[in-house]
């Protein structure tokens, strides 16, 4: 039996469609770059590298065949790739958030790894903070009188991260972090440093348009907490290389 005919018709590119091929706009550059349906991640030519924001994965998430199907996602630094797909497929199920605040949460999760590489910290504290944090905080309702405590950001997390089998430990430096932001106050743990400078840079990166230079090195100075956060702020707001 050939390898196509054990795939899954969602592997196998006899079952694709012309819409299955498609160009995302680099979020570095602007420029379009060519996603095949099942890409997890691809690199623009401006050196970019980043995710493929409609890959749906959530077969993963039930199918025995998986790791057979899709052996390259279950082998060595992917299962860090593989966590934080695995966190996107669960928000979009929990909070059906729309594609401009996905793909938001995406980015901030991009930089946040990052940042991860270079200053260490937990991947799948820093991931669970920055994707479901994002989505869980955005996804609230107007009225706080029409909020209750199982709709609160924390509460949502716990959820999906345990129905993903996440460690207690782990869901609780999570909600540390959620609780952290949505007081305003900061944290010397390296985990809430790297998210803090994940989400401010990409705040930067949405207002760069509307602010000169000076700004923005006044902002890099102040905002970002993190070596590495600085840098890549220069690299992508200044245009000024890494060292």
């Amino acid at each position: 039996m050939q390898k196509d005919d054990m795939r899954c018709p969602g592997q196998n590119t006899l079952f694709w469609k012309p819409d299955d091929i498609y160009d995302v706009t680099c979020p570095s550059c602007g420029k379009p770059v060519e996603f095949w349906k099942d890409d997890s991640k691809r690199t623009c030519n401006c050196g970019h590298r980043f995710l493929n924001p409609k890959r749906d994965l959530g077969c993963l998430e039930y199918c025995k065949y998986a790791e057979q199907c899709m052996p390259e996602m279950f082998q060595g630094e992917d299962m860090k790739a593989l966590y934080r797909d695995r966190l996107l497929v669960a928000a979009k199920i929990a909070l059906k958030p729309d594609d401009t605040r996905l793909r938001r949460s995406q980015e901030v999760a991009e930089l946040a790894e990052e940042i991860l590489d270079a200053e260490g910290g937990q991947p799948k504290v820093v991931f669970a903070a920055t994707i479901l944090g994002e989505l869980a905080l955005n996804s609230q309702p107007q009225s706080v009188q029409a909020a209750s405590p199982t709709d609160s950001p924390s509460a949502i997390t716990r959820k999906v991260l345990a129905n993903l089998g996440t460690e207690k430990e782990v869901i609780d430096h999570v909600c540390q972090i959620i609780e952290h932001r949505m007081n305003g106050t900061g944290s010397e743990d390296v985990n809430h440093r790297v998210v803090s400078d994940a989400l401010t840079l990409a705040d930067l990166l949405e207002k760069q348009a509307l602010l000169d230079r000076s700004a923005l090195e006044r902002l890099i100075e102040s905002k970002l907490i993190t070596a590495t956060g600085q840098r890549l702020a220069r690299k992508r707001l200044l245009s000024d290389e890494e060292d």
